[in-house]
């Protein structure tokens, strides 16, 4: 009897512990996360002191469709990030990362130099690339040699700013991408590769009937990623220009709304917007991805 209540009393204490230490977890997801999500739907339908109303709908849309304001700006500014990012750094991370896995002359120094922005303080590239760029700069010294006047101030230039802060993306946009791919490749089988090559395997051919179906996972891992993100691509627009000449993008439009104009509203009211359009399209590519096959290996 002593044993079966000294069983009994380690499993209850055993259910006890496990009681406490779920308690915490679940008691943050309800206020953190349930609680806080739905406190964000609701103020997409109230208006700032509480009464009930679909204006936020009605001015989100409004300014949408009005050439030159802010949402508009920020919802294009959006988009250009947002491929920028799937057509223009993954296939270029994917390129370097196959020569890098092909072991080219001075692969370990391209492999740091690529990942190398990855690891350094955001302030300090933007300030170094601002510096850089900057009309008094090194590209205004090269400007001035070459007759160019006047010179560009392309972080104040509305017709400038955008583009400068995207090439600033695909230079810094590298490291994560090509640390994932190579780690991919790297676990291709040495006997595939080396067989192809001994039946007269041509590069591009290794590239798309070898490398890119056995690195599959990996890849559409990332697209859809990539495309979770179809609403909250930005670059350091707080950094460079703080929204300024056109270049604001979604992710700042939020950030501008909430803390220097206080409302919520709108921007619970847009969220749930994105989300509606966002859901159906992260679905139908995860569907559209998982139809191309894989290799095994």
């Amino acid at each position: 009897m002593a044993k079966k209540s000294s069983i009994k009393a380690i499993k209850r204490g055993q259910t006890v512990f496990l009681c406490v230490m779920l308690a915490i977890p679940i008691l943050q997801w309800f206020v953190f996360w349930l609680y806080v999500n739905i406190n964000s739907i609701l103020l997409g339908f109230q208006n700032k002191i509480g009464g009930w109303t679909l204006a936020n709908f009605q001015q989100f849309f409004t300014d949408l469709t009005v050439e030159g304001s802010t949402i508009s700006i920020a919802v294009k500014n959006t988009f250009i990030y947002f491929f920028n990012s799937l057509c223009i750094i993954m296939p270029l991370a994917l390129f370097i990362s196959y020569f890098l896995y092909r072991q080219i002359f001075g692969t370990k120094f391209f492999r740091i130099v690529f990942y190398m922005p990855g690891i350094i303080s955001a302030v300090a590239l933007t300030t170094a690339y601002m510096n850089f760029l900057d009309p008094v700069g090194p590209f205004g010294i090269v400007c001035e040699k070459l007759g160019i006047s006047p010179i560009p101030e392309l972080f104040a230039n509305s017709e400038y700013a955008t583009t400068t802060i995207v090439i600033y993306c695909i230079w810094t946009g590298f490291g994560t991408n090509i640390l994932l791919f190579s780690g991919a490749m790297s676990r291709i089988p040495l006997e595939i590769i080396e067989s192809a090559r001994m039946d007269g395997c041509t590069t591009l051919t290794e590239v798309f009937r070898i490398v890119l179906p056995l690195i599959w996972p990996t890849l559409s891992t990332l697209i859809i990623f990539q495309c979770t993100g179809l609403f909250s691509a930005s670059g350091p627009i707080l950094l460079f220009t703080k929204g300024q000449y056109d270049t604001t993008t979604i992710g700042y439009w939020i950030f501008d709304m909430v803390y220097q104009y206080h409302n919520y509203n709108i921007v619970s009211a847009a969220g749930l917007v994105f989300t509606c359009i966002g859901v159906p399209f992260i679905l139908l590519v995860r569907k559209l991805v998982e139809k191309i096959p894989s290799a095994e290996y």
